[in-house]
């Protein structure tokens, strides 16, 4: 399976590196940058690495390219108005990675 990179990916100090895999079939679907020890709940665009579906196009949810589940929707946040996805909380596992 190939893995997209990111063109509008950035480093945030402070960061570590959680690989994200679809819960059903265990398939890889992105690396993403978390700020902080709480719960994923959203991803953020910028600080997605890399990803199984190609960022560089428009898609309105993530979608695992093995078994087809939904793993997030893609919405505007309210606050800062920034574009992120909203991940369904049973449809991932993450994993802490070294970088």
């Amino acid at each position: 399976m190939t893995m997209y990179p990111n063109p509008n990916s950035k480093k945030v100090r402070g960061s570590h590196v959680l690989a994200i895999s679809c819960a059903h079939c265990k398939v890889l679907i992105a690396h993403y940058r978390k700020v902080g020890e709480s719960n994923l709940v959203k991803m953020y665009h910028e600080r997605i690495i890399d990803c199984a579906v190609d960022l560089s196009q428009y898609h309105g949810a993530i979608f695992c390219p093995d078994c087809n589940a939904r793993i997030a929707t893609r919405y505007m946040t309210k606050l800062d108005k920034k574009e992120a996805f909203r991940l369904v909380p049973s449809a991932f596992n993450k994993k802490k990675v070294r970088e």
